[in-house]
């Protein structure tokens, strides 16, 4: 093959040259395709992203294969076909490239049916990186560390780190990101690999139903990788481009759970709840004097999981607590899982009507796994299944004037690979249809887990949080965890409990308290567990300062969410939104923005009354001294005494 000096440009007209290297132009920037195969996007005439020197790589069942150069390129009107030689001379691995509106779609595929295939992707010079969702070990930019997911999938906790919002969707800073399009098989993602500087993308070929060769093995039906690659001036311009194929929200969760504080039973009595304890709880709320929405009543207050009937032991009259709860200014939510207790009453009648997920060879329900025991496992890929649920939970809300539920559980991770649904309900789907149901049907609601649930107008949940200071799942981690899931998409976060779970005897200390209600008074939603007052008065004098905070700002927050309803915008805000160029504030993992307006630096270690602060281009004025500084600057060794929150309002 000849090889031209110059790149050619390919008009959408042209029937196609094959000299390399070829520049394709689009509508939003351009593909340089060089010789050696590698891949370089072009937008505004600058360089945003660029493949590896060897793009493309393959697995059969035994192997690993790449590229190894190009065999030749096609070209089918404004598009073209890539055909990569590789070390089998039988194999060639390919990619389809379509102009779109927005940037490129890439179709990877091979001349043969492979089990799995993938690209590769250079993380520098064109990041920093984020996206993909949360993880145990939350940094920000997401880049920053070493990042495995052998399933690419909301998850509760996998051990690669990998939690409950995920969507396969990375930004790099230069205005770049790729979007996986979903297929039938499973994704991977890594980052940093072998400090490779490479982020890998891995598609696996769907798995067959049928056993079609001889001896069980599965015939592969071949894996696809299929991305749509968005081309725009900045980060936020490429979000806004995403959110144009994931969707955003339209309705917005009740305007209480912004305006007022959550209080929930589980971080303090944990399984222990009963009646007495939920009215003395929300006595001293009241008595304490602080703002309220929401008492949830956490496990277990039902006799079995799955049955929803009351523990008439722990809870003999719950008609009349709920009563007293709603005259002292409580909505009242129950927990409940999507899991049914075997050798119970609601599991029994379940099974009979197939409305759990089932054996791959009987009508027998499938015990799944889960913090709790063995379960059997809600079909929400059953609408009668779905209908009858519905029907308990409304039971509960009319017979005792439940107000919503606080849904936990649904991760891709509890539904078996082999399992029987109704309909088919891959396993990183089955968040999706779960949140969507409940945001069909209830208004006082939470869920925690979503793959492309992003049009769904709910509190997405954090993970259980641990009762510490760091990104390990601790306090820092609740802010680069709502960073990133801004940026993926979910706008109406929940952060889990301030202070904590206090799991296996980790119990937080006063300090760790006071921060962590200072941090999520300027999240959307905030949320009690752990009674402030039991640490004293200082401590208690705090809390209350930032809940009445939260409720001073809610005018604020709600103006906020007619954005997001528009056009998805996010109300926690990485630092670099307003000012994307800004290279310092692309890395800074402890400042947020709460619009364009607010900006917060929490203090997020242990016995620190002093912190520096970055603060982009414009006018900020201390929203505690008035003091009025211009950035961009950094403020050093900037007062932070443990009763105050560093925050700075924007002029003009």
């Amino acid at each position: 093959m000849l090889i031209n000096e110059a790149p050619i440009r390919i008009p959408a007209t042209n029937a196609g040259p094959t000299a390399l290297p070829i520049e394709l132009e689009g509508l939003a920037g351009r593909l340089l395709l060089e010789p050696n195969g590698q891949l370089r996007f072009k937008h505004n005439g600058r360089i945003v992203l660029q493949s590896a020197a060897s793009p493309v790589f393959s697995w059969t069942p035994t192997t690993e294969v790449e590229a190894k150069g190009i065999a030749r390129v096609e070209f089918h009107g404004n598009c073209l076909t890539v055909h990569y030689k590789t070390t089998q001379p039988d194999l060639y691995l390919t990619l389809d490239v379509e102009p779109t509106g927005v940037g490129f779609c890439l179709r990877w595929g091979s001349s043969s049916k492979l089990s799995a295939i993938g690209t590769r992707w250079e993380l520098s010079p064109h990041g920093p990186w984020y996206g993909q969702g949360a993880r145990y070990l939350q940094t920000w930019p997401l880049d920053r560390q070493t990042v495995t997911a052998e399933r690419l999938m909301p998850y509760d906790c996998a051990r690669d780190g990998t939690l409950l919002q995920v969507t396969p969707l990375w930004f790099n800073a230069a205005g770049a990101a790729l979007l996986a399009q979903d297929g039938g098989g499973e994704f991977e993602a890594t980052l940093r690999h072998a400090d490779d500087e490479l982020l890998r993308l891995i598609a696996h070929a769907p798995q067959p139903e049928t056993v079609a060769t001889f001896g069980g093995v599965p015939e592969p039906l071949g894996a696809e990788l299929i991305l749509d690659l968005l081309l725009a001036e900045n980060l936020p311009a490429t979000f806004d481009l995403a959110l144009k194929t994931l969707g955003h929200p339209t309705t917005a969760p009740p305007a209480e759970l912004f305006t007022r504080p959550i209080w929930t039973t589980w971080a303090y009595y944990k399984a222990a709840i009963n009646q007495p304890a939920v009215l003395e709880f929300a006595e001293a709320i009241v008595s304490h004097d602080y703002p309220r929405s929401v008492m949830e009543i956490d496990d277990r207050w039902q006799i079995h999981y799955g049955t929803y009937e009351w523990d008439q032991e722990k809870f003999p009259d719950p008609r009349a607590m709920i009563a007293r709860l709603h005259e002292l200014g409580f909505k009242v939510t129950l927990w409940t899982p999507t899991f049914f207790e075997p050798g119970t009453p609601g599991f029994a009648e379940a099974a009979q009507h197939s409305y759990l997920v089932r054996q791959p060879r009987s009508d027998a329900p499938y015990l799944v796994r889960w913090w709790n025991g063995e379960g059997g496992l809600m079909d929400v890929s059953n609408p009668e299944a779905l209908d009858w649920w519905l029907s308990k939970l409304r039971g509960l809300q009319t017979e005792f004037g439940v107000d919503g539920f606080k849904f936990d559980a649904g991760e891709g991770n509890y539904l078996p690979q082999d399992a029987r649904t109704a309909y088919p309900l891959p396993s990183r789907e089955y968040p999706d249809r779960y949140a969507a149901w409940v945001n069909q049907h209830f208004h006082w609601a939470e869920v925690r887990s979503g793959w492309r649930a992003q049009r769904n107008g709910l509190l997405f949940r954090q993970w259980d949080k641990s009762s510490r200071w760091g990104r390990d799942n601790g306090l820092h981690s609740v802010l680069t965890q709502a960073l990133t899931m801004s940026v993926i998409g979910y706008p109406f976060i929940l952060p889990d409990m301030i202070g904590g779970n206090a799991y296996d005897g980790e119990v937080p200390d006063g300090e760790l308290v006071a921060r962590w209600t200072q941090l999520t008074a300027l999240l959307p939603s905030m949320q009690f567990g752990l009674p402030p007052w039991n640490y004293g008065d200082s401590i208690n004098t705090i809390c209350q300062q930032y809940a009445r905070l939260h409720t001073e700002l809610a005018p604020y927050l709600l103006s906020l969410t007619a954005q997001t309803l528009r056009r998805g915008t996010p109300l926690v805000r990485p630092l670099f939104w307003h000012t994307p160029e800004d290279q310092t504030a692309q890395m800074i993992d402890d400042q947020f923005l709460v619009g364009e307006k607010l900006l917060a630096a929490p203090v997020l270690q242990a016995a620190q009354r002093t912190r520096d602060i970055y603060l982009p281009a414009g006018h900020w004025r201390d929203y505690w001294s008035g003091a009025v500084y211009k950035g961009p600057r950094w403020l050093k060794d900037y007062p932070a005494p443990l009763e105050t929150l560093p925050l700075f309002e924007k002029l003009g």
